[in-house]
């Protein structure tokens, strides 16, 4: 997006902010992954204030209920713990995300939805990661992949905003 005026609900102009793509990443995760983190890496340049993550996964629910009814009672089995399958549906993947910046934990975005846009910088963070400057540092994501039942599309956008 590139950086242009428009009006502003009281009157007057504001700035548009000025975005840099930084990271982007498309992949599937499998049930294979299951229960493990997938780790990426970027480099955030100069001049840039804010991060801007913006996340999604597909599908979030195992559509095929026979099948989800099979795995809860395989896990209820395993665990050993009683119950009816049904009061367990629907069967939801799980995938959330964690930062490190210069190798130090940021935070966790560990929520069910399945779509979600995250913030950071100095002044603000989306609650679950800490406030911090942003600019030309290394970073590491972590996909937390705490349940996958399903084949899974993962998609992952960080814009930086310069100020």
């Amino acid at each position: 997006m590139a950086g242009s005026q428009g009006q502003c609900p009281r009157g007057g102009h504001v700035k548009a902010e000025i975005r840099t793509p930084i990271f982007e990443k498309s992949i599937t995760l499998s049930p294979a992954d299951d229960k493990k983190n997938v780790y990426f890496t970027f480099r955030t340049p100069e001049n840039i204030s804010k991060l801007i993550i913006d996340y999604a996964y597909s599908p979030k629910t195992l559509k095929d209920e026979n099948a989800a009814l099979n795995l809860i009672n395989e896990k209820l089995k395993a665990y050993g713990t009683p119950g009816n399958a049904r009061d367990f549906l629907p069967a939801k993947n799980l995938i959330t995300l964690s930062f490190d910046k210069n190798g130090a934990y940021i935070g966790a975005a560990h929520r069910q939805p399945e779509k979600q846009h995250l913030e950071i910088s100095a002044g603000y963070a989306t609650p679950g990661l800490q406030k911090c400057a942003v600019e030309n540092a290394d970073w590491r994501i972590a996909l937390n992949v705490h349940c996958c039942l399903t084949d899974v599309q993962v998609h992952i956008k960080i814009q930086g905003v310069h100020g």
